[in-house]
């Protein structure tokens, strides 16, 4: 892989985790609000509220820890970046660090 792909990796991840932790959080906080709307609205549908409330549960219960897991994948995979870096010897064909 290519090294500029590979150190943009976990920033991407973290991007996504915080992202998907935003849409969870925010759908934690607004459903009860919009399914409170639905029921008082002119035509309210049953089947129409147990699909919102059907997706509301499912982003809930996925996005958060969905969310935790790729920010915790960031993290880890900066550290092994940072670690290899330190540890692996210069490639074949660079000059060796002079003082």
């Amino acid at each position: 892989m290519d090294q500029n792909v590979v150190s943009g990796l976990p920033r991407k991840t973290l991007r996504a985790g915080i992202i998907v932790g935003a849409i969870g959080a925010f759908s934690v906080i607004l459903a009860p609000q919009i399914m409170q709307l639905l029921m008082f609205g002119p035509a309210y549908s049953q089947a129409l509220g147990v699909v919102f409330q059907t997706l509301f549960q499912l982003v809930t219960l996925f996005f958060l820890p969905f969310s935790a897991a790729l920010i915790a994948a960031s993290l880890v995979m900066r550290h092994l970046e940072t670690a290899l870096a330190r540890r692996l010897p210069a490639p074949i064909g660079s000059s060796p660090p002079t003082e």
